[in-house]
């Protein structure tokens, strides 16, 4: 009886403490529940969310930037639809450039001195020898006229055309308006050109060789004793016309220029009318003085020409032509006035009715009066 008295005081007591840690357990979380418990339980996490109620400032979208901003890496190298630029294409007429109107500006002329070979007729007025001079490798010749007197003596380089070089002689195409301008107290200068009379024998490729003739000549008609100082008078009949033309765009030290009935002053049309009239005598058109066709170099052929270059013709300039001019249309020397008319330039035209390539009677006495007007107002 004692025995089952202790025993059932033993279970009561038991059950109370498990009474009383069940209550506990209910009131207390254990510490595992504690690192359960997520964040949202603690009051200081329930004061600032993890994600902002409202738009960011102004200022904090300036002050932050976003990993997408960063430069990519591809743009360190170009990109291949940028590529650098192409190598300039080859001149394949390289070797020609020398002949262009800009290749004749480049270069420099008058090395040496005139020489007066001999005289070769004693006029009234003047004095006419045969005279030497260097240029381009060349020895060439011409006739000079010198007035009678100490001087000094306006200075004109007068330009003779085509003629056949088995035919030519020295001051053929140039003696008449030479004299005439002699007899009046200028002194003058014929070129023979390259090839011509007892000058050297050279090609002259794209016509250019002629017109580097006439360069060398004028510094060196400057240095002659007697002379006036200061620039020449330049005049051209024909193919000499058309070389003028060439002269006074590449020289600064021409006064003044006169073109008679000049050749075209297009360097393609030109090729085209010697194609022409070697075809009419049987024959075909020296390959060394035109090595490139029109067709071939069109680019190269517009900067033979001098009429791109007007803008360099800075003297008056006086054009005389015949309507009746069997071997120039009236395009050629209507091309350069039109074409100096349009640069601005100070340019006569002298028409004479009826009257062929090299003027006759009263056109012709005309025409002379007109040279040396021109030459006296503006050679001094």
């Amino acid at each position: 009886m004692k025995y089952r008295i202790i025993s059932l005081l033993l279970v009561l007591s038991s059950l109370a403490a498990c009474a009383q840690e069940q209550q506990q357990a209910a009131t207390q979380p254990s510490p595992n529940a504690l690192a359960a418990a997520p964040s949202t339980a603690s009051p200081d996490a329930t004061s600032i969310p993890t994600q902002p109620t409202s738009e960011p400032s102004p200022s904090a979208t300036s002050t932050v930037a976003p990993t997408a901003t960063t430069a990519p890496t591809a743009t360190v190298v170009p990109p291949t639809a940028t590529p650098p630029p192409p190598t300039p294409t080859t001149n394949a007429f390289a070797q020609y450039e020398q002949f262009t109107i800009e290749g004749l500006r480049a270069r420099s002329y008058g090395e040496g001195e005139i020489e007066v070979v001999r005289t070769l007729e004693e006029l009234p007025n003047f004095t006419r020898s045969l005279f030497a001079y260097h240029g381009d490798g060349l020895r060439l010749t011409g006739m000079l006229n010198r007035p009678r007197g100490s001087g000094p003596f306006p200075v004109v380089i007068l330009v003779h055309g085509y003629y056949p070089l088995d035919v030519y002689q020295t001051g053929n195409g140039t003696k008449l308006a030479a004299d005439f301008l002699a007899n009046r107290g200028f002194m003058t200068l014929s070129p023979d050109l390259r090839s011509h009379a007892e000058s050297d024998d050279a090609p002259n490729q794209f016509r250019a060789g002629h017109v580097i003739d006439v360069l060398h000549l004028i510094p060196l008609a400057q240095k002659l004793p007697s002379v006036q100082p200061g620039k020449v008078g330049l005049w051209g009949h024909s193919n000499g016309g058309a070389i003028a033309a060439k002269v006074m765009v590449i020289s600064d030290q021409v006064a003044a220029t006169l073109i008679y009935a000049p050749a075209s002053l297009t360097i393609a049309e030109d090729y085209q009318f010697r194609v022409e009239r070697a075809a009419a005598r049987g024959a075909q058109i020296d390959p060394v003085e035109w090595p490139v066709k029109p067709d071939q170099g069109p680019e190269l052929y517009q900067r033979l020409s001098p009429l791109p270059y007007l803008q360099y013709a800075n003297m008056p300039v006086q054009i005389h032509w015949g309507t009746a001019d069997e071997v120039v249309p009236r395009k050629w020397p209507e091309d350069l006035y039109n074409g100096l008319k349009a640069a601005g330039k100070n340019v006569e035209w002298f028409e004479y009715p009826g009257q062929p390539h090299s003027l006759t009677g009263q056109a012709n006495q005309t025409y002379l009066q007109h040279m040396v007007e021109f030459f006296r107002q503006n050679v001094r």
